[in-house]
Protein backbone atom coordinates (compact mmCIF):
# COMPACT_ATOMS: atom_id res chain seq x y z
CA UNK A 1 0.00 0.00 0.00
CA UNK A 2 1.35 3.22 -0.96
CA UNK A 3 1.66 6.08 1.78
CA UNK A 4 -1.08 8.41 -0.53
CA UNK A 5 -3.28 5.29 0.27
CA UNK A 6 -2.29 4.83 3.91
CA UNK A 7 -2.71 8.48 4.46
CA UNK A 8 -6.60 8.12 2.94
CA UNK A 9 -7.01 4.70 5.31
CA UNK A 10 -6.12 6.72 8.31
CA UNK A 11 -7.99 9.54 6.96
CA UNK A 12 -11.32 7.32 6.97
CA UNK A 13 -10.29 5.80 10.35
CA UNK A 14 -10.54 9.12 11.76
CA UNK A 15 -13.50 9.88 10.22
CA UNK A 16 -15.03 6.46 11.47
CA UNK A 17 -13.98 7.78 15.05
CA UNK A 18 -15.57 11.11 14.88
CA UNK A 19 -18.91 9.37 13.95
CA UNK A 20 -18.14 8.17 17.24
CA UNK A 21 -16.98 10.73 19.23
CA UNK A 22 -19.10 13.92 17.25
CA UNK A 23 -18.23 17.45 18.49
CA UNK A 24 -15.67 16.39 21.15
CA UNK A 25 -12.81 18.62 22.05
CA UNK A 26 -10.51 14.89 22.44
CA UNK A 27 -10.69 14.52 18.74
CA UNK A 28 -7.67 15.49 16.97
CA UNK A 29 -7.90 17.21 13.93
CA UNK A 30 -6.08 17.00 10.31
CA UNK A 31 -4.47 19.81 10.66
CA UNK A 32 -0.32 19.83 11.84
CA UNK A 33 -0.11 18.16 15.17
CA UNK A 34 0.85 20.47 17.26
CA UNK A 35 -1.65 22.72 16.29
CA UNK A 36 -4.27 20.76 18.21
CA UNK A 37 -5.68 21.34 21.44
CA UNK A 38 -5.36 17.58 22.65
CA UNK A 39 -1.50 18.00 21.77
CA UNK A 40 -1.17 20.33 24.95
CA UNK A 41 -3.55 18.67 26.94
CA UNK A 42 -1.47 15.14 26.45
CA UNK A 43 1.97 17.34 26.48
CA UNK A 44 2.03 17.14 30.72
CA UNK A 45 1.51 13.00 31.15
CA UNK A 46 3.45 11.92 27.91
CA UNK A 47 6.69 14.37 28.89
CA UNK A 48 6.19 12.65 32.63
CA UNK A 49 5.77 8.82 31.12
CA UNK A 50 9.26 9.73 28.84
CA UNK A 51 11.07 11.16 31.43
CA UNK A 52 9.91 8.27 33.96
CA UNK A 53 10.08 11.52 36.49
CA UNK A 54 8.10 14.57 37.19
CA UNK A 55 9.92 17.00 35.21
CA UNK A 56 11.98 19.13 36.61
CA UNK A 57 10.09 19.15 40.36
CA UNK A 58 11.49 15.92 40.84
CA UNK A 59 14.71 17.62 41.91
CA UNK A 60 17.94 18.09 40.52
CA UNK A 61 19.97 14.67 39.49
CA UNK A 62 21.24 12.11 41.93
CA UNK A 63 24.81 11.66 43.11
CA UNK A 64 26.59 8.35 43.77
CA UNK A 65 25.44 9.05 47.48
CA UNK A 66 22.00 8.80 46.67
CA UNK A 67 22.25 5.92 44.11
CA UNK A 68 24.12 3.99 46.36
CA UNK A 69 20.83 4.56 49.14
CA UNK A 70 18.60 3.87 46.22
CA UNK A 71 16.52 7.00 46.87
CA UNK A 72 14.29 9.04 44.70
CA UNK A 73 13.07 12.38 44.76
CA UNK A 74 9.78 12.77 46.16
CA UNK A 75 7.07 14.79 44.50
CA UNK A 76 3.83 12.88 45.75
CA UNK A 77 1.52 16.42 44.70
CA UNK A 78 2.97 16.03 40.96
CA UNK A 79 2.26 12.29 40.49
CA UNK A 80 -1.16 12.47 41.69
CA UNK A 81 -1.65 15.29 39.58
CA UNK A 82 -0.31 12.91 36.77
CA UNK A 83 -2.42 10.30 37.60
CA UNK A 84 -5.62 12.09 37.05
CA UNK A 85 -4.54 13.52 34.00
CA UNK A 86 -4.21 9.55 32.57
CA UNK A 87 -7.44 8.49 34.46
CA UNK A 88 -9.41 11.66 33.12
CA UNK A 89 -8.20 10.93 29.31
CA UNK A 90 -9.38 6.89 30.32
CA UNK A 91 -12.73 8.44 31.64
CA UNK A 92 -13.34 10.56 28.54
CA UNK A 93 -13.91 7.53 26.19
CA UNK A 94 -14.44 4.57 28.89
CA UNK A 95 -16.66 2.28 27.29
CA UNK A 96 -14.50 2.13 23.98
CA UNK A 97 -11.37 1.72 26.18
CA UNK A 98 -13.02 -1.32 28.23
CA UNK A 99 -13.91 -2.75 24.99
CA UNK A 100 -11.00 -2.73 23.73
CA UNK A 101 -8.89 -3.83 26.55
CA UNK A 102 -11.47 -6.78 26.93
CA UNK A 103 -10.70 -7.83 23.25
CA UNK A 104 -6.88 -8.31 24.71
CA UNK A 105 -7.60 -10.88 27.06
CA UNK A 106 -3.55 -11.61 27.90
CA UNK A 107 -3.42 -8.02 28.96
CA UNK A 108 -6.38 -7.79 31.26
CA UNK A 109 -5.49 -11.20 32.92
CA UNK A 110 -1.92 -9.20 33.91
CA UNK A 111 -3.69 -6.02 34.98
CA UNK A 112 -6.32 -8.59 37.10
CA UNK A 113 -2.97 -10.83 38.13
CA UNK A 114 -1.47 -7.31 39.84
CA UNK A 115 -4.78 -6.86 41.47
CA UNK A 116 -4.50 -10.21 43.32
CA UNK A 117 -1.54 -10.73 44.05
CA UNK A 118 -2.13 -8.62 46.54
CA UNK A 119 -3.59 -11.79 48.47
CA UNK A 120 0.38 -12.86 48.37
CA UNK A 121 2.17 -10.15 48.71
CA UNK A 122 4.01 -8.64 51.93
CA UNK A 123 3.49 -5.39 51.30
CA UNK A 124 -0.21 -5.42 50.41
CA UNK A 125 -0.56 -1.85 50.55
CA UNK A 126 1.95 -0.98 47.86
CA UNK A 127 0.90 -3.55 45.66
CA UNK A 128 -2.87 -2.39 45.93
CA UNK A 129 -1.80 1.27 45.13
CA UNK A 130 0.66 0.29 42.38
CA UNK A 131 -1.64 -2.06 40.63
CA UNK A 132 -4.47 0.89 40.55
CA UNK A 133 -1.85 2.72 38.84
CA UNK A 134 -1.36 0.09 36.34
CA UNK A 135 -4.72 -0.34 35.32
CA UNK A 136 -4.90 3.77 34.60
CA UNK A 137 -1.68 3.58 32.84
CA UNK A 138 -2.42 0.85 30.37
CA UNK A 139 -6.17 1.42 30.06
CA UNK A 140 -4.45 4.98 29.35
CA UNK A 141 -2.45 3.05 26.75
CA UNK A 142 -5.69 1.37 25.21
CA UNK A 143 -7.43 4.94 25.24
CA UNK A 144 -4.43 6.12 22.86
CA UNK A 145 -4.86 3.07 20.43
CA UNK A 146 -8.66 3.45 20.09
CA UNK A 147 -9.02 7.10 20.44
CA UNK A 148 -6.23 8.17 17.45
CA UNK A 149 -5.05 6.78 14.10
CA UNK A 150 -2.02 5.64 14.24
CA UNK A 151 -0.46 8.34 12.32
CA UNK A 152 -1.43 11.06 14.02
CA UNK A 153 -0.27 8.85 17.07
CA UNK A 154 3.33 9.33 15.13
CA UNK A 155 3.46 12.71 14.45
CA UNK A 156 2.86 13.58 18.00
CA UNK A 157 5.68 11.18 19.37
CA UNK A 158 7.67 12.91 17.02
CA UNK A 159 6.60 16.21 18.18
CA UNK A 160 7.05 14.99 21.87
CA UNK A 161 10.62 13.68 20.22
CA UNK A 162 11.69 17.20 19.56
CA UNK A 163 10.02 18.83 23.26
CA UNK A 164 12.04 15.94 24.69
CA UNK A 165 15.62 16.47 23.05
CA UNK A 166 14.93 20.25 23.13
CA UNK A 167 14.20 19.95 26.43
CA UNK A 168 17.15 18.10 27.47
CA UNK A 169 19.64 19.77 25.44
CA UNK A 170 18.61 23.02 27.80
CA UNK A 171 19.02 20.93 30.71
CA UNK A 172 22.15 19.75 30.11
CA UNK A 173 23.46 23.13 29.08
CA UNK A 174 22.08 26.04 30.97
CA UNK A 175 20.74 23.39 34.25
CA UNK A 176 23.29 20.67 34.57
CA UNK A 177 23.13 20.33 38.20
CA UNK A 178 19.18 18.66 36.55
CA UNK A 179 20.38 17.68 33.36
CA UNK A 180 23.81 15.97 33.38
CA UNK A 181 23.78 12.76 35.46
CA UNK A 182 25.68 13.07 38.78
CA UNK A 183 25.83 9.23 39.55
CA UNK A 184 28.59 6.73 38.27
CA UNK A 185 29.50 8.25 34.73
CA UNK A 186 30.65 11.20 34.82
CA UNK A 187 29.33 13.94 31.73
CA UNK A 188 26.35 11.67 30.57
CA UNK A 189 23.19 13.89 30.09
CA UNK A 190 20.57 12.70 31.58
CA UNK A 191 18.33 15.64 30.35
CA UNK A 192 14.86 15.79 31.34
CA UNK A 193 14.47 12.37 32.65
CA UNK A 194 15.33 10.01 35.62
CA UNK A 195 18.36 8.73 34.45
CA UNK A 196 20.97 8.37 31.86
CA UNK A 197 20.25 5.63 30.59
CA UNK A 198 16.16 6.60 30.51
CA UNK A 199 17.15 9.18 28.56
CA UNK A 200 18.98 6.90 25.72
CA UNK A 201 16.15 4.59 25.47
CA UNK A 202 13.79 7.47 25.25
CA UNK A 203 15.44 8.91 22.30
CA UNK A 204 15.16 5.05 20.38
CA UNK A 205 11.87 4.60 21.17
CA UNK A 206 10.71 8.33 19.77
CA UNK A 207 12.71 7.65 16.95
CA UNK A 208 10.99 5.02 15.41
CA UNK A 209 7.86 6.38 14.02
CA UNK A 210 9.82 9.08 11.58
CA UNK A 211 10.37 5.71 9.49
CA UNK A 212 6.80 5.20 9.21
CA UNK A 213 4.85 8.39 9.43
CA UNK A 214 3.62 9.80 6.20
CA UNK A 215 3.83 13.51 4.84
CA UNK A 216 7.45 14.85 6.28
CA UNK A 217 9.68 15.63 4.14
CA UNK A 218 12.82 13.92 3.98
CA UNK A 219 15.20 16.46 5.09
CA UNK A 220 13.27 16.88 8.01
CA UNK A 221 13.13 13.21 8.72
CA UNK A 222 17.04 13.33 8.60
CA UNK A 223 17.24 16.51 10.96
CA UNK A 224 14.57 14.57 12.95
CA UNK A 225 16.68 11.61 13.39
CA UNK A 226 20.28 13.35 13.64
CA UNK A 227 18.71 15.45 16.96
CA UNK A 228 17.52 11.87 18.56
CA UNK A 229 21.07 10.28 17.67
CA UNK A 230 22.95 13.49 19.17
CA UNK A 231 20.94 13.23 21.91
CA UNK A 232 21.30 9.50 22.47
CA UNK A 233 24.71 9.87 22.23
CA UNK A 234 25.25 12.37 24.85
CA UNK A 235 23.43 10.10 27.22
CA UNK A 236 26.64 7.21 27.34
CA UNK A 237 24.26 4.67 27.48
CA UNK A 238 25.84 1.74 25.64
CA UNK A 239 22.98 -0.56 26.01
CA UNK A 240 21.03 2.25 24.23
CA UNK A 241 23.36 2.73 21.38
CA UNK A 242 23.19 -1.21 21.21
CA UNK A 243 19.17 -1.04 20.99
CA UNK A 244 19.14 1.58 18.67
CA UNK A 245 21.22 -0.27 16.30
CA UNK A 246 19.65 -3.70 16.12
CA UNK A 247 16.57 -1.57 15.58
CA UNK A 248 17.69 0.12 12.35
CA UNK A 249 19.17 -2.83 11.15
CA UNK A 250 15.24 -4.62 11.98
CA UNK A 251 13.84 -1.24 10.21
CA UNK A 252 16.26 -2.14 7.06
CA UNK A 253 15.15 -5.50 7.68
CA UNK A 254 11.33 -4.90 6.97
CA UNK A 255 11.93 -2.70 4.03
CA UNK A 256 13.68 -5.63 2.89
CA UNK A 257 10.46 -8.09 3.83
CA UNK A 258 8.02 -5.91 1.70
CA UNK A 259 10.64 -6.07 -1.48
CA UNK A 260 12.06 -9.41 -1.88
CA UNK A 261 10.72 -12.61 -2.98
CA UNK A 262 9.88 -15.07 -0.45
CA UNK A 263 12.75 -17.33 -1.50
CA UNK A 264 14.81 -14.47 -1.45
CA UNK A 265 13.73 -13.57 1.99
CA UNK A 266 13.81 -17.00 3.54
CA UNK A 267 17.46 -17.30 2.54
CA UNK A 268 18.31 -13.71 4.69
CA UNK A 269 16.74 -15.08 7.19
CA UNK A 270 18.80 -18.06 6.90
CA UNK A 271 21.96 -16.03 6.36
CA UNK A 272 20.87 -13.47 9.48
CA UNK A 273 20.17 -16.68 11.85
CA UNK A 274 23.41 -18.28 11.19
CA UNK A 275 25.54 -14.62 11.57
CA UNK A 276 23.17 -14.18 14.78
CA UNK A 277 24.28 -17.39 16.12
CA UNK A 278 27.81 -17.20 15.43
CA UNK A 279 27.69 -13.38 16.81
CA UNK A 280 25.97 -14.59 20.22
CA UNK A 281 29.18 -17.52 20.34
CA UNK A 282 32.19 -15.15 19.34
CA UNK A 283 30.37 -13.06 22.58
CA UNK A 284 30.46 -15.50 24.91
CA UNK A 285 34.10 -16.68 23.79
CA UNK A 286 35.51 -13.76 24.04
CA UNK A 287 33.21 -11.87 26.37
CA UNK A 288 36.57 -10.60 28.38
CA UNK A 289 37.43 -8.47 25.77
CA UNK A 290 35.04 -7.25 24.16
CA UNK A 291 33.25 -6.01 27.12
CA UNK A 292 36.37 -4.25 27.98
CA UNK A 293 36.61 -2.81 24.92
CA UNK A 294 32.66 -1.51 25.31
CA UNK A 295 33.95 -0.12 28.75
CA UNK A 296 31.96 -3.03 30.36
CA UNK A 297 33.56 -6.02 32.88
CA UNK A 298 32.90 -9.13 32.42
CA UNK A 299 29.67 -9.51 34.77
CA UNK A 300 27.82 -6.75 32.75
CA UNK A 301 28.16 -4.27 35.45
CA UNK A 302 27.48 -6.70 38.09
CA UNK A 303 24.15 -7.80 36.12
CA UNK A 304 25.18 -11.27 35.90
CA UNK A 305 25.81 -12.12 39.70
CA UNK A 306 22.41 -10.34 39.86
CA UNK A 307 20.78 -12.60 37.66
CA UNK A 308 21.77 -15.22 39.28
CA UNK A 309 21.00 -14.25 43.09
CA UNK A 310 17.15 -13.03 41.63
CA UNK A 311 16.86 -16.36 39.84
CA UNK A 312 17.19 -18.19 42.81
CA UNK A 313 14.53 -16.30 44.54
CA UNK A 314 12.13 -17.09 41.82
CA UNK A 315 12.65 -20.57 42.28
CA UNK A 316 11.26 -19.92 45.53
CA UNK A 317 7.97 -18.57 44.82
CA UNK A 318 7.75 -19.68 40.74
CA UNK A 319 4.10 -20.02 39.76
CA UNK A 320 2.63 -16.23 41.50
CA UNK A 321 5.94 -14.58 42.27
CA UNK A 322 5.94 -12.60 45.33
CA UNK A 323 3.62 -10.03 44.56
CA UNK A 324 3.82 -6.89 42.34
CA UNK A 325 6.22 -4.48 43.36
CA UNK A 326 6.59 -5.88 46.81
CA UNK A 327 9.86 -8.11 46.39
CA UNK A 328 12.18 -5.05 46.84
CA UNK A 329 9.87 -3.47 49.75
CA UNK A 330 11.66 -2.77 52.57
CA UNK A 331 11.84 -5.63 55.05
CA UNK A 332 11.55 -8.09 52.47
CA UNK A 333 13.92 -11.16 53.27
CA UNK A 334 14.72 -12.14 50.21
CA UNK A 335 15.21 -8.71 48.91
CA UNK A 336 17.71 -7.79 52.03
CA UNK A 337 19.53 -11.16 51.32
CA UNK A 338 20.42 -10.27 47.71
CA UNK A 339 21.68 -6.61 49.23
CA UNK A 340 24.12 -8.09 51.67
CA UNK A 341 25.27 -10.32 49.01
CA UNK A 342 26.15 -7.45 46.64
CA UNK A 343 26.82 -5.11 49.18
CA UNK A 344 24.28 -2.89 47.89
CA UNK A 345 22.10 -1.62 50.28
CA UNK A 346 19.91 0.32 47.94
CA UNK A 347 19.20 -2.25 45.02
CA UNK A 348 15.46 -2.79 43.79
CA UNK A 349 15.56 -3.63 40.63
CA UNK A 350 16.78 -6.93 38.80
CA UNK A 351 18.06 -5.17 35.66
CA UNK A 352 16.22 -7.15 33.28
CA UNK A 353 12.80 -6.97 32.48
CA UNK A 354 11.74 -10.50 32.65
CA UNK A 355 13.11 -11.65 35.66
CA UNK A 356 11.41 -8.38 37.11
CA UNK A 357 8.15 -9.42 35.76
CA UNK A 358 9.07 -13.43 37.03
CA UNK A 359 9.60 -11.50 40.73
CA UNK A 360 6.30 -9.71 41.13
CA UNK A 361 3.77 -12.70 39.42
CA UNK A 362 6.08 -15.84 38.49
CA UNK A 363 5.57 -17.86 35.62
CA UNK A 364 1.93 -17.23 35.35
CA UNK A 365 1.99 -13.79 34.95
CA UNK A 366 4.81 -14.01 32.14
CA UNK A 367 2.93 -16.83 30.02
CA UNK A 368 0.10 -13.90 30.39
CA UNK A 369 3.25 -11.46 28.75
CA UNK A 370 4.38 -13.60 26.28
CA UNK A 371 1.22 -14.67 25.06
CA UNK A 372 0.35 -11.15 24.42
CA UNK A 373 3.36 -10.51 22.98
CA UNK A 374 3.41 -13.51 20.54
CA UNK A 375 0.19 -12.89 19.47
CA UNK A 376 1.04 -9.80 18.27
CA UNK A 377 4.51 -10.92 16.73
CA UNK A 378 2.72 -13.86 14.97
CA UNK A 379 -0.30 -11.67 13.80
CA UNK A 380 2.61 -8.64 12.41
CA UNK A 381 4.32 -11.13 10.75
CA UNK A 382 1.41 -12.36 8.46
CA UNK A 383 0.53 -9.27 7.74
CA UNK A 384 3.94 -7.50 6.74
CA UNK A 385 3.45 -9.56 3.04
CA UNK A 386 -0.49 -9.08 3.25
CA UNK A 387 -2.65 -7.12 0.83
CA UNK A 388 -3.91 -4.69 3.28
CA UNK A 389 -0.38 -3.49 4.97
CA UNK A 390 0.01 -0.25 6.28
CA UNK A 391 3.37 1.28 7.78
CA UNK A 392 2.01 1.10 11.25
CA UNK A 393 2.42 -2.46 11.16
CA UNK A 394 6.14 -2.40 10.70
CA UNK A 395 5.55 0.80 13.43
CA UNK A 396 4.06 -2.10 15.64
CA UNK A 397 6.79 -4.50 14.78
CA UNK A 398 9.75 -2.30 15.34
CA UNK A 399 8.21 -1.14 19.22
CA UNK A 400 7.64 -4.50 19.83
CA UNK A 401 11.44 -5.34 18.40
CA UNK A 402 12.86 -2.55 20.65
CA UNK A 403 10.78 -3.39 23.59
CA UNK A 404 12.34 -7.22 23.74
CA UNK A 405 15.71 -6.11 23.07
CA UNK A 406 15.40 -3.56 25.70
CA UNK A 407 14.06 -5.78 28.52
CA UNK A 408 16.96 -8.02 28.17
CA UNK A 409 19.99 -5.52 30.39
CA UNK A 410 17.35 -3.03 31.39
CA UNK A 411 13.37 -2.73 30.80
CA UNK A 412 10.38 -2.78 33.34
CA UNK A 413 7.01 -4.65 31.98
CA UNK A 414 3.76 -3.71 33.35
CA UNK A 415 5.45 -0.40 34.44
CA UNK A 416 3.48 2.49 35.73
CA UNK A 417 5.98 5.45 34.79
CA UNK A 418 7.69 4.79 31.54
CA UNK A 419 6.63 5.24 27.99
CA UNK A 420 7.72 1.65 26.96
CA UNK A 421 4.54 -0.15 28.41
CA UNK A 422 2.15 2.32 26.77
CA UNK A 423 3.75 1.74 23.60
CA UNK A 424 3.55 -1.84 23.91
CA UNK A 425 0.11 -1.78 24.70
CA UNK A 426 -0.35 0.07 21.67
CA UNK A 427 1.41 -1.74 19.69
CA UNK A 428 -0.19 -5.10 20.60
CA UNK A 429 -3.81 -3.63 20.16
CA UNK A 430 -3.21 -2.10 16.70
CA UNK A 431 -1.50 -4.94 15.23
CA UNK A 432 -4.75 -7.20 16.68
CA UNK A 433 -6.94 -4.50 15.45
CA UNK A 434 -4.95 -5.06 11.72
CA UNK A 435 -5.53 -8.48 12.00
CA UNK A 436 -9.10 -8.80 12.50
CA UNK A 437 -9.29 -6.19 9.57
CA UNK A 438 -7.90 -8.54 7.19
CA UNK A 439 -9.71 -11.66 8.63
CA UNK A 440 -13.32 -9.72 7.75
CA UNK A 441 -11.76 -8.59 4.36
CA UNK A 442 -11.18 -12.63 3.61
CA UNK A 443 -14.42 -13.89 4.26
CA UNK A 444 -16.25 -10.86 2.86
CA UNK A 445 -13.99 -12.52 -0.34
CA UNK A 446 -15.52 -15.51 -0.01
CA UNK A 447 -18.92 -14.80 0.14
CA UNK A 448 -18.85 -11.89 -2.67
Amino acid sequence: MSHTSTAQYDIALASGRQSRFPNTFLQPSLRPVWQDTITWLLLWPMLTLIARQVVYFSGPARDTAAFALGGAHESHVYTYVDFFFLLGFTLACARQTWDVAIKNKALLGLMCLAVISVLWSTAKQTTFQVSIKVWVGSLFACYLATRFTSQWLMRFLIFMGVVTALGSILFAVAIPSYGVFAGYAGGAWQGITSHKNTLGLAMAYLLTPIFFVDGIKLNRRILYSLLMLFVLYKSQSKGAYLDTAAMLLFVGFLYLARRLRISDLMLIILVSGVLITATVIIGVVFLEPITFALGKDPTLDGRTVIYKLVWQAITKHPWLGYGYTSFWYPGSNESQFISLSLDWPGIGYSENGFLELLLALGFVGLSMLLAMLGKAIVQGSLLMRSTTYTPRIGWFMTILFLALMTNIDAGWFLAVDNIDWVLIIVACVGLNEEWGKLRTAKATSVFA
